[in-house]
C-alpha cells in the first residue's frame, strides 16, 4: 500500500509516455508532420541501415566514454580527499562539489562557450604566451570538457560513499610494511573501490549520452549527438515516428549496458 502512490506517479509520468513513444515508433511518417497508425519496422530499419545515424550513435557513445574517463581521472582524487578529510573540511569539500549542481546546466554551458571561443579565456591565455590558438568551441573536445564539468559531481558523490567504507587502517598497515603511495593505491584502494568506479562511471556515461543542452550549445551543428538529432526530428522535420524509434534505440542501449554492468558487479562480488 505504501508503494502505490509512488508506482502511480511512476506510471503516469514515465511508463505511460514511454509506452506512447514505443507505439509511435512503429507508425508510418507522412510528409507534412503527420503520422499514419501502422505497425512497421521502417523507422528502425532506416536508423540501422543509414551510415549517418550510425556515425551519430558512435559519436554519442564516444563522447559518453570520454566524459566518463576524464571525470574519473579528475574526480577520484577529489573523492578521496573528501572521504579522508576531517569533518570540518569535508563539509566544505562536499559543498564545493555540489555547487555546480545548483547552477542551471544552460548557464554553465553558456559559460563554457565563452571560455572555449576563439576570443575566450583559454585562447586569450595561449595568445598571451605566444602560442597558437586552438579550436575548442563546436568540437568534440569542447563538448567532452564541458560535459565533464557538468557530470563529475555525480561520479564524485558515488565514489565518496565507497571510499568512506574502506578502512584507513588498511592504508596505514600497508605503509607500515613499506608500501608507497602508488602501491597503496594500486593494491588496496583501486581493487576495493572498483564497484564504486564502475557504478559512478556508468552513471556519468548514461547521463552524458542523453544530454541535450550542453552538446547543442557547445557542440553546435558540427557535433550532433543522439539527443540533438531527436530534437531536430521532432521540431524541424516533424518526424515523430523516427524520433520515437531513435529514442527507443538509445533507451535500449542504456538498458543493455545496465544489465551487463550489473552482472559484472555481481560476478566480482561473488568472486
Amino acid at each position: 500500500m505504501l508503494l502505490l502512490p509512488g508506482l502511480a506517479l511512476l506510471f503516469g509520468v514515465f511508463l505511460a509516455p514511454l509506452g506512447i513513444t514505443l507505439r509511435y515508433s512503429f507508425n508510418r511518417f507522412v510528409p507534412g508532420g503527420l503520422q499514419e497508425p501502422a505497425f512497421v519496422l521502417d523507422n528502425y530499419v532506416r536508423f540501422i541501415l543509414d551510415p549517418y545515424y550510425a556515425a551519430v550513435l558512435l559519436r554519442t557513445l564516444a563522447i559518453g566514454a570520454g566524459v566518463a574517463l576524464v571525470a574519473l581521472l579528475l574526480g577520484y582524487p577529489l573523492a578521496y580527499a573528501v572521504a579522508r578529510s576531517r569533518s570540518r573540511w569535508r563539509a566544505l569539500l562536499i559543498a564545493a562539489t555540489l555547487i555546480p549542481l545548483m547552477t542551471s546546466v544552460v548557464v554553465r554551458s553558456y559559460g563554457w562557450t565563452i571560455l572555449l571561443s576563439n576570443s575566450g579565456v583559454i585562447n586569450g591565455a595561449l595568445a598571451s604566451l605566444g602560442l597558437p590558438r586552438v579550436k575548442l568551441l563546436y568540437t568534440m573536445t569542447g563538448v567532452v570538457l564541458s560535459l565533464t564539468q557538468v557530470m563529475m559531481p555525480f561520479l564524485v558523490l558515488t565514489l565518496v560513499g565507497v571510499l568512506q567504507n574502506i578502512s584507513r587502517d588498511l592504508e596505514d598497515a600497508a605503509r607500515g610494511l613499506g608500501a608507497g603511495r602508488w602501491r597503496v593505491f594500486r593494491d588496496i584502494l583501486l581493487p576495493l573501490s572498483l564497484p564504486g568506479i564502475a557504478a559512478g562511471s556508468f552513471l556519468v556515461f548514461a547521463l552524458t549520452i542523453s544530454a541535450f543542452a550542453t552538446p547543442r550549445l557547445v557542440g553546435g551543428a558540427s557535433v550532433e549527438v543522439m539527443a540533438t538529432m531527436i530534437y531536430d526530428q521532432v521540431l524541424s522535420a516533424l518526424n515523430w515516428p523516427f524520433a520515437s524509434a531513435t529514442s527507443i534505440i538509445l533507451l535500449a542501449i542504456v538498458l543493455v549496458l545496465t544489465i551487463v554492468e550489473g552482472r559484472m558487479l555481481r560476478t566480482r562480488s561473488a568472486a
